[in-house]
């Protein structure tokens, strides 16, 4: 049987204004969406991991002209700098994703705890260092947390897999973008995430939750731009710029990490 998504109603009511609330916040558009819907309704995961992308943008926000100008020149920047900030960020999703986790409700928790135990170990391989705060948005709390356990599981899985293909196609650009070679890898882990989730199970959806999950995934890409541009900016550029000095060890660190293969159920 096939999960439905929420009623398109209910979900822009009660979901989506939360959402667009978010600065840089941008809505995942047709021309991302059904090639990547029809791609996984075949259960062919690597033409959705590829179809992504080529069609979807990297970043999933929408920076404004002067912070769009700054990121497209971030290569400006010393590497090391980029790296400290890269990792800062991915701990601070990290982190967040475990506080985000205690304010569920007990019975999906105890599912999400008992049933994706792996997901606290997938990401081993980045070395602890400064944390800017960040919070998953509400929404995401909202589009978990349901009564009906089998339709949180189903969910959970959906974005779980969808964020690994998402973040396999940032990290990929990232790596082009910031002059990062050592980030095509860590792109290539959660390619095999992304794969290794789906083979394992893809759960029959129709595109309505294939589209609400990729959205509440973007409301969560939107508030990290948030956390590094504009609420952590200045941390963030201070961080980085003295992480270029003193964060060799670190980013030696994460490299090294990277020849650990992640845990996989």
């Amino acid at each position: 049987m096939s999960r439905a998504g929420a009623p398109a109603a209910e979900f822009d009511a009660r979901i989506l204004p939360s959402l667009e609330a978010i600065p840089f916040f941008r809505a995942p558009t047709d021309e991302e969406v059904k090639p990547a819907f029809a791609a996984y309704q075949a259960r062919d995961f690597a033409r959705l991991l590829t179809g992504w992308a080529a069609t979807a943008q990297a970043t999933r926000a929408n920076l404004p002209p002067a912070l769009s100008f700054a990121y497209d020149r971030a290569y400006l920047a010393p590497r090391l700098a980029n790296g400290i900030a890269f990792l800062a960020s991915v701990r601070a999703v990290l982190r967040a994703g475990e506080r985000f986790r205690a304010t569920l409700s007990p019975a999906v928790r105890a599912l999400l705890e008992g049933e994706f135990p792996w997901l606290e170990q997938r990401h081993r391989h980045i070395p602890d260092g400064w944390t800017p705060p960040l919070v998953f948005p509400e929404a995401f709390r909202l589009f978990i947390d349901c009564e009906d356990l089998d339709a949180a599981r189903v969910r959970w899985q959906l974005v779980c897999g969808l964020n690994e293909v998402q973040q396999a196609h940032y990290s990929a650009d990232a790596a082009r973008r910031f002059r990062l070679p050592a980030l095509m890898r860590h792109a290539a882990r959660e390619r095999a995430l992304a794969l290794h989730y789906f083979a394992r199970w893809a759960p029959v959806v129709d595109e309505g939750l294939f589209r609400q999950a990729i959205t509440v995934l973007d409301g969560l890409n939107a508030a990290v731009f948030d956390m590094m541009c504009r609420r952590e900016a200045a941390s963030m550029i201070g961080r980085s710029m003295l992480g270029a000095l003193t964060g060799r060890d670190e980013w030696d660190r994460f490299v090294a990490g990277l020849d650990d293969p992640p845990p996989l159920p």
